[in-house]
């Protein structure tokens, strides 16, 4: 099996303890929404508007690896003199100081080559794991851009479902496996609706690739809830998530800013081949439909694709 991705103790350390040397990351994250803090295997990624603002990799001997994609920079901004290699509270204190110059460089970039479905992504976290109505909504998401070459396996978002009825305890969560289009361009084709549910299939029909799945976000949530970087009520009597592979996993398509006066999307739900994963046995699909407005995920916002269907027609 491949192995759980996650931080060692010695970096879950390092990010939150008062005196841990990237505990100020923590903090800035945590006092600004618009920013958003990702777990990976030994590193993690800060992100901005949905691109990463820094990436922090652990290193053997105790310091820390830092990394700013300088190609975001299309508008000749000079950029600042920074320290590749973390090893003191100093060099925390320069790469805080640069944000808002990294920033401006990222927005201009985006005014460039805008990644709309990557910036939603970020919105759908912030909405569900930290924001004002967090503790109403029944999904966290423990990743966004998850992508593991060993698993093969790449999702746009990843999220637990924890619904509101079953807070007593974590031990019958599900996981979610979210994709998201946002427009109706890439509704066919290689990055269409059709090949993702492929792919799914495809994926879910290992076991052992998607127990280790599971594994990772049990993992991320831990961690991600360790840092508070999630806002809910927690269970009086403590608490653990665990996903189980008896629980079959939603895959969840949200559609943002789909043209009701097109006809594209009822002609791909029409398709024989989308209308099986509809009734497949590995997983099972859903729709995302807002809640009036916004981004809080609920059960009932959820939608089979029969469902989904009669609401667009």
């Amino acid at each position: 099996m491949v192995g759980t991705r996650g931080l060692t103790d010695s970096f879950m350390s390092a990010l939150k303890d008062e005196e841990g040397l990237l505990h100020p990351f923590l903090e800035r994250v945590q006092q600004d929404n618009t920013l958003m803090l990702s777990i990976r295997d030994r590193y993690v990624n800060i992100y901005y508007r949905g691109g990463n603002l820094l990436r922090v990799t652990q290193n053997t001997n105790g310091t820390y690896l830092a990394f700013f994609d300088k190609r975001y920079n299309k508008s000749g901004i000079v950029l600042p003199t920074l320290p590749t290699t973390i090893r003191e509270s100093r060099d925390v204190e320069a790469w805080i100081l640069a944000f808002p110059v990294l920033r401006l460089m990222m927005d201009l970039s985006f005014s460039i080559n805008n990644k709309p479905e990557r910036e939603f992504q970020q919105l759908i976290a912030r909405e569900n794991n930290c924001s004002s109505i967090s503790n109403e909504t029944e999904y966290f998401v423990t990743d966004i851009e998850f992508f593991d070459s060993g698993l093969g396996a790449r999702f746009d978002l990843l999220a637990i479902r924890w619904l509101a009825s079953e807070r007593r305890n974590g031990l019958n969560c599900r996981a979610a496996l979210l994709e998201l289009k946002y427009g109706d361009n890439s509704l066919e084709g290689e990055t269409g609706l059709l090949k993702h549910l492929q792919d799914m299939d495809a994926f879910l029909s290992e076991p052992e690739r998607y127990e280790s799945l599971l594994s990772t976000m049990e993992t991320q949530f831990k961690q991600l809830d360790h840092l508070n970087l999630l806002q809910f009520k927690r269970p009086i009597n403590g608490y653990e998530v665990k996903l189980s592979t008896n629980h079959k996993p939603e895959v969840i398509i949200v559609l943002a800013n789909h043209n009701p006066r097109k006809t594209k999307l009822r002609t791909i739900l029409d398709d024989p081949q989308i209308k099986a994963y509809g009734h497949s046995q590995r997983f099972d699909l859903r729709f995302f439909v807002a809640s009036f407005a916004g981004y809080g995920f609920h059960a009932d916002c959820l939608l089979p694709l029969i469902d989904f269907q009669q609401r667009l027609s």
